[in-house]
């Protein structure tokens, strides 16, 4: 993929990532330190927590690195709540609140993960840009689904680009722009599997 619009959130995520694990790194250098000096060991329950706080940004950075083509059966909210908190790592616009809002039940989609991950960063970057210039409170990723389809919405000042429509050929869906409106269609689980089935039978 050439320079562009994930290239540089990119950069941004793992320069707020990279920050987040340096803290916790200096915070365990801090014990460390703390421990020699009043010849105390550690508490363990402080040390377990800040072990495990690396632990977590350790595996947010391998999510990102993450670029595999299989094919996964997935839940549309669990990735967005994993965009979203990649995201709050973001070194400018992280304090612009982000809520998931889900109407219905949404069924499950097949894509391959590091692609919709990707994509679902892009849409709530876009999101929490639009709404930092508009001084909104917050944004909101609604997403919604039927036998056939899950959609994914955000408002949008613009586009999403190229790298971002990309993401979603890599995800067999697509992505559509109107009215300030971002929306991502995927086809569901169900409708592949009768794609398939059709597809079999003749």
């Amino acid at each position: 993929m050439t320079r562009g619009t994930w290239t540089t959130l990119l950069e941004d995520l793992l320069c707020g990532l990279v920050h987040a694990m340096n803290n916790r790194v200096t915070a365990l250098s801090a014990f460390v330190e703390l421990a020699a000096m009043d010849g105390n060991l550690i508490e363990p329950p402080v040390l377990r927590e800040e072990i495990t706080r690396l632990h977590h940004v350790n595996a947010l950075v391998g999510m990102l690195a993450t670029c595999h083509d299989e094919m996964e059966a997935l839940e549309i909210r669990a990735v967005l709540e994993l965009a979203v908190t990649i995201h709050s790592h973001h070194p400018r616009i992280r304090s612009t609140p982000c809520t998931i809002v889900q109407s219905g039940v949404v069924p499950p989609v097949r894509v391959p993960r590091w692609a919709l991950l990707r994509l679902l960063l892009l849409m709530v970057d876009a999101a929490r840009r639009a709404g930092t210039a508009g001084h909104d409170r917050g944004v909101e990723v609604r997403f919604s689904g039927d036998e056939a389809a899950v959609r994914v919405q955000i408002v949008s000042s613009e586009p999403l680009g190229a790298d971002a429509d990309s993401l979603a050929a890599a995800c067999e869906g697509g992505l559509t722009y109107s009215a300030g409106v971002c929306m991502l269609q995927l086809p569901s689980l169900l409708e592949i599997r009768r794609l398939e089935r059709r597809v079999q039978c003749s």
